[in-house]
Parts: C-alpha cells; structure tokens; sequence
C-alpha cells in the first residue's frame, strides 16, 4: 500500500511538474492580459493618467459601455461593419470553399496546380494582399476602375473614397480566400474510406451523388470547424482595413479591432479604457458566436444521425 501512495505521489509530483511552465506561462501571456482589459474597462484611463487607470466608482462604472453604445458613432459602425462580415464570412466565404473542395476532390486533370493556386493568397503576408488591392482600386490606374468606367462611362468611379462602395471594397479583398478552409475540407474527403466511393458507385451513383450525399454529409466536422475559424476571422479583421481604407470614408469600413486601436493608440487622446470596452465587447461576441455555432452545429449532427 505504501509503495502504491509513493508511486501515485511521484506521479502527482510529475504531473504538477510536466503542466506548471504552462499553466505559468497562459496565466502571464494570457489571463492577466484579460482581466487587466476587463478591470481597466470601468475606469478612466487616457493621456491625463497615462501611468495608472483611476476607477470611475461604483455609480458611473458602465460609463465607458453606455457612451460607446450611445454616443459613439464610430463604435456603432464597428460592431455592424464587424457583424456584417461575420455573416458574410459564413454565407460567402465557407460555401465558397466547401464547393471548391467538392470539385478538386473528384481528381481531375490538372486538380493540384488549381488547388495550389487557390491557396496562395493565404500564404502571401496582408501587406502585399493591401498593395495589390490598392492598385486595383486606384481612381487613376485601378483595373477595377477602368472596369466600372467602361460600364458606366464618365462616372469617375472612386472604390474606397464612396462610403457605400468602400466596405465592398474592404470584403472583397479577402472574401473568396478560402485557401485554408479548402484544404482542411479536402483533407477531411481525402480520410474517408475508398470503399464506400466504390460501394456508391457499384448501386449506379453519380459524381454528383456521391458529392452531395456521401462527401457533403461526412464533411459536416470539418465544416462546422471551418466555420468558426471563417467567422472570427470575419469578426477580429483588423489588416485588411488598415492597410487598404484606414477605416475611410468617413469611419464607414471602421471594424471593431481597427477601432479598438484608433481609440487606444491611434489618436492624441489615447483613450485606453474605452478601446479595452471594446475589446471586451469583442471577447463577449466572440464567445458568443463560437457557442451559438457550435450549438447550431451539433444540433444537426444529431439529426443527420437520427
């Protein structure tokens, strides 16, 4: 009995041992940071006392949320811009990718060089991505410029100086590169048993009916993981709008993230409260929307099971 106890101690001490530089290490790089934003949030902080935050009091602690949410404009323009791609992340982005991964799997000819090409646009840095949209948007030598003053001659057509054109400028840029997801997606078709191809094929299934009732079905997974990723990626942009509209015309392409740094560090006020508000309106969102994703998700694996 002793040697039993000495051994579970040496491999509690193990244990303990094996997990404690990690545990130290997210506890400092991860959830002091987060709960120094969520504290710093119900206090004034800014370039008066910028060496320590000053608690607002018990009655005005939610000031920081309650003019964000009432006053500033930038910030209601924000959470929808950043709303706004969430959904068209799921509705564009990941149908996009999950059709693209349908087709390569069938093999054809020439199947891999158009899967390489289709992921090279996630393996380029952003700030080229920026460049190159840039270009393209250009009112003097844009591509897409000449484009819409073809199709509508003499309308001088500006992409990123027309509030309404600008955010679809912004979306455009990284919409379609599904690169990732395509080859997560493939992967997950790649892992299904050969033989049940084989078995559809020998009851008289199509190509079609093989995709859309036996890859499609056993792809879900990897879909609903896809599917998280596409959306917070929808959720924290931050480069694109950076690097391609500086959140113009007008604040109208202003994401969450770009504005939780216009507000901390981009101007001369450097209001840091307010932008860690924000931030923590982001963490709640993001845990939100993984949870109601997740929830959506699962619910239908068990239907396709029932």
């Amino acid at each position: 009995m002793k040697s039993k106890k000495r051994k579970l101690n040496q491999r509690t001490v193990f244990i303990i041992a094996f997990l404690l530089p990690s545990v130290l290490l997210f506890a400092i790089i991860y959830a002091y940071p987060l709960v120094n934003i969520f504290l710093t949030s119900f206090c004034e902080w800014n370039s008066k006392n910028f060496v320590s935050p000053k608690f607002l009091g018990w009655d005005h602690m939610f000031d920081n949320y309650i003019k964000m949410f009432t006053l500033d404009a930038n910030f209601k323009m924000a959470l929808l811009n950043s709303l706004k791609w969430v959904v068209l992340t799921l509705l564009i982005q990941v149908p996009w990718s999950v059709l693209v991964a349908l087709v390569l799997s069938s093999k054809e000819r020439g199947w891999r060089f158009i899967r390489n090409m289709f992921v090279i646009p996630n393996i380029i840095s952003t700030a080229a991505i920026g460049l190159i949209f840039l270009n393209l948007y250009s009112p003097s030598r844009g591509i897409i410029t000449e484009i819409c003053n073809m199709i509508v001659p003499e309308s001088n057509v500006s992409v990123l100086a027309n509030e309404k054109w600008a955010f679809w400028g912004v979306t455009f840029s990284f919409i379609l590169f599904g690169g990732s997801s395509c080859l997560l997606l493939l992967t997950q078709i790649f892992s299904i048993d050969p033989g049940v191809y084989e078995a559809a094929k020998i009851d008289g299934a199509s190509s079609f009916q093989i995709a859309l009732k036996i890859k499609l079905p056993l792809m879900k997974p990897m879909i609903g993981t896809i599917s998280v990723i596409a959306a917070n990626y929808g959720l924290l942009l931050y480069n694109e709008i950076a690097l391609i509209s500086g959140g113009g015309p007008d604040n109208a392409t202003y994401s969450l993230s770009y504005y939780i740094y216009k507000t901390a560090m981009g101007s001369t006020k450097l209001n840091f409260a307010r932008g860690n508000a924000a931030g923590v309106v982001q963490i709640i969102l993001g845990v939100v929307l993984v949870g109601l994703l997740n929830k959506v998700l699962r619910t239908q694996s068990k239907e396709d099971m029932m």
